[in-house]
């Protein structure tokens, strides 16, 4: 069971480091999965770059939150800025 998660942690953290950039990338300049997996010095299925190419388009439908910023000042006169939920309309 350890071995199983430590395995698909590895494989996650290698997709991450070696394609998922690219594929983004390759994606945004209209390129079909076929495409992107022919362009990758890294060895893919077609599927794992489906899979992400899902999750692409399920971000890009996805409401983005809304939230405004407030500069908050601390006892030593330091600026930061500070997330508020914006209200919705």
């Amino acid at each position: 069971m350890e071995d199983r998660i430590f395995q698909k942690a590895l494989s996650d953290m290698s997709f991450d480091f070696a394609a998922r950039g690219a594929i983004r990338h390759l994606y945004g300049l209209g390129y079909s999965a076929e495409e992107i997996r022919d362009r990758l010095s890294y060895p893919l299925s077609l599927e794992r770059i489906r899979e992400e190419l899902a999750l692409i388009e399920k971000e890009r439908t996805d409401p983005v939150e809304k939230a405004e910023y407030e500069r908050v000042t601390d006892a030593y006169g330091r600026s930061s800025f500070r997330r508020v939920k914006k209200p919705e309309d």
